[in-house]
């Protein structure tokens, strides 16, 4: 049926977004920090790709930057005792982001992308 063809080009295309996502953090992390600063604010929405297996292969590492992102911001709010501002946030971020050890990422095959009209 349609629905079934238009669910199946969905799923194509959420997985191209997320090798992209994936090449981005594996390859270049430290000049991302903008891209991890958007995956924290949308966690959630990352977690419930997570649970689907379609995407659990491609949804490891964008988790690992997760939680060590996230990690890094509560360690930084509890010592200041208080909530992060947007800027504070995003200078953590961004410190993270150039310290980040990228050998915990899972190196995943080089992107293909073929144009079909």
């Amino acid at each position: 049926s349609e629905a079934v063809q238009d669910a199946a080009v969905l799923e194509e295309v959420l997985r191209m977004v997320l090798e992209i996502v994936n090449s981005c953090l594996v390859h270049q992390t430290q000049h991302n920090p903008n891209l991890i600063y958007t995956i924290l604010y949308k966690r959630e929405m990352f977690e419930m790709s997570g649970r689907n297996p379609a995407f659990q292969d491609l949804m490891a590492n964008i988790l690992v930057v997760m939680v060590h992102m996230s990690s890094r911001l509560e360690q930084v709010q509890e010592r200041k005792g208080r909530g992060l501002t947007v800027s504070e946030v995003q200078e953590v971020v961004r410190q993270g982001a150039t310290q980040f050890p990228r050998d915990r990422l899972n190196k995943l095959p080089d992107l293909k992308f073929k144009y079909v009209e």
